[in-house]
């Protein structure tokens, strides 16, 4: 058994890593922490600056900025 094996018995055992660091995932990656789900985030209703269609979005428009909705944001995005 080589030394890679000895620490994750070990860990599996206690917990304990061998940098002093543990893991809290708990393999859910609905919102908070990292970015991801918007679920709980506060949506503005906006028209969008191309076609016109009623569309929403995750942030406080700004006067003067167009805003797109998603066919649209994806026509205009570089990549």
């Amino acid at each position: 058994m080589g030394y890679k094996d000895r620490m994750k018995k070990e860990r599996k055992k206690d917990g304990f890593s061998p940098r002093g660091f543990t893991s809290n995932y708990s393999g859910d990656f609905s919102g908070g922490g990292g970015g991801g789900g918007y679920a709980d985030r506060k949506m503005y209703d906006v028209k969008c600056s191309e076609c016109g269609q009623a569309t929403q979005v995750p942030f406080e428009p700004k006067e003067g900025r167009p805003v797109y909705c998603k066919e649209c944001y994806r026509k205009k995005k570089p990549f």
